[in-house]
């Protein structure tokens, strides 16, 4: 059976959901202002914290009609996001957060505008059923929309700091689901899940932290909570190491984040795939 919620593994941790809470739309959905209109219905599966579900809901979709569905397997993320929603845009009616799987979404054939997963397939087990399962629910005419990082590609600078760039490839190494080169391959997995491959347009985007000291700050703060309290192990059955491994990393990135020279950038990778008729 497929394990649904493997991204929290090991429980639901708030510390690990704060490192998410900074995306919008602008910053990592643009890629689908260039399909999505004001009334469609939209859904957003693996919405984590709600942040760019919210978004899409006040900014975007406008229309009479619009209106987005954010699923998530788990419960905490669920309240999480219905917390947010009440905090930043409580007069918002065309919204609503429930329980859902990827690998069973909750809804009938053909029944949205546009489908969206940011950073979910490269988490997955089995990214192919998931990437069906997009497919399925979208109207034929409709839109999936998916976006992974590729962590591999990931600089970050000076060289000193490239130890930063081992632990996150450990960690995803250790969490036995994460692709670190799910960006790269995300074309090939809607090719093997039966997109058609003139349906399918590709791009790339990037996340780059480094000119900005409040953006350097808060997301080095994020990630060393994250270090500290999310229960992530990059060397699971070795206590030593593992410890000895999160104290190095914590130092190093209190040392980048006062580094005015440190840069960190990542590329990602986008598919819009339109269902055809």
């Amino acid at each position: 059976m497929t394990e649904e919620q493997a991204y929290y593994k090991n429980g639901f941790q708030d510390s690990i959901a704060d490192t998410h809470s900074w995306r919008t739309v602008e910053n990592s959905s643009k890629f689908t202002l260039s399909v999505l209109q004001p009334d469609f219905k939209v859904l957003d599966v693996g919405s984590g914290p709600g942040t760019i579900t919210v978004d899409f809901a006040k900014n975007y979709l406008t229309g009479k009609d619009g209106f987005i569905i954010g699923i998530e397997p788990t419960q905490e993320l669920i309240d999480r996001s219905n917390s947010y929603k009440e905090e930043v845009a409580p007069e918002l009616t065309n919204i609503q957060f429930q329980i859902g799987s990827v690998y069973k979404i909750p809804f009938d054939d053909n029944t949205f505008d546009l489908v969206h997963a940011h950073q979910v397939i490269l988490h997955l087990h089995d990214p192919i059923l998931a990437l069906q399962e997009l497919k399925r629910v979208t109207k034929p005419g409709g839109y999936v929309c998916v976006k992974d990082v590729d962590i591999e590609s990931a600089i970050v600078t000076p060289e000193k700091y490239e130890v930063l760039k081992q632990f996150r490839l450990l960690k995803a190494q250790a969490s036995k689901s994460t692709d670190v080169r799910a960006g790269r391959k995300l074309r090939e997995k809607a090719l093997k899940a039966g997109y058609e491959p003139t349906n399918i347009v590709t791009s790339m985007s990037y996340w780059l932290i480094g000119d900005d000291p409040k953006m350097k700050q808060s997301r080095a703060a994020l990630t060393k909570n994250r270090v500290e309290n999310g229960g992530e192990d990059v060397f699971p059955n070795d206590e030593v190491k593992n410890l000895s491994a999160k104290k190095m990393t914590l130092e190093l990135i209190d040392e980048w984040e006062h580094d005015d020279s440190a840069m960190f950038a990542v590329t990602n990778f986008e598919i819009i795939y339109t269902k055809p008729m």
